[in-house]
């Protein structure tokens, strides 16, 4: 019950500080406290204030001491650090998705009345914006993929025709 009473205390104190303003705000943080609090406080803030608290990873934490420490450094070393950011081209992907929905509600009009699906026009080719172009061979590939291909397509001396361009 001492704590109890202790906490009381602090309440009704901050209660009438509040009433009588003797409320002080830290520098640093901005927070408020009872002017008897504020400068233990301000020491303890402005120590805080300077250091970043290095990302807690819970799968390292529990892997120390076990065999899978050193296959998550081997696996660290591997990974390459500086992978440029991915570009964020959601509305086109969403535009090319709404556009397949159409034409297959399309051929379903089509087949649903009775016709051919070879009576409907040809659906234009769906290009993806993350994929590389081959400067030999002109196909286009996932960025890894890309770089497996183009070395070896370089080489190749028997390459059959280059895709025909496509109308746009």
């Amino acid at each position: 019950s001492g704590d109890h009473s202790s906490a009381e205390v602090l309440y009704t104190q901050a209660a009438s500080a509040a009433e009588q303003g003797g409320l002080g705000q830290c520098s640093f943080c901005g927070r408020k406290f009872l002017c008897t609090r504020l400068e233990k406080h301000t020491s303890i803030c402005s120590k805080s204030q300077g250091t970043k608290r290095k990302v807690f990873d819970s799968s390292r934490a529990r892997a120390r001491g076990t065999e899978l420490e050193q296959y998550q450094q081997w696996k660290s070393l591997e990974r390459p650090q500086n992978k440029p950011p991915r570009r964020n081209n959601w509305r086109q992907k969403h535009e090319v998705f709404i556009q397949t929905l159409r034409q297959a509600r399309q051929v379903q009009q089509v087949l649903s009345k009775g016709g051919k699906v070879s009576d409907l026009p040809p659906l234009p080719p769906i290009e993806n914006p993350d994929y590389v172009a081959c400067p030999y061979c002109r196909r286009r590939f996932a960025p890894q993929a890309a770089e497996r291909h183009i070395p070896k397509c370089k080489t190749i001396k028997n390459r059959p025709p280059a895709p025909p361009q496509r109308r746009r």
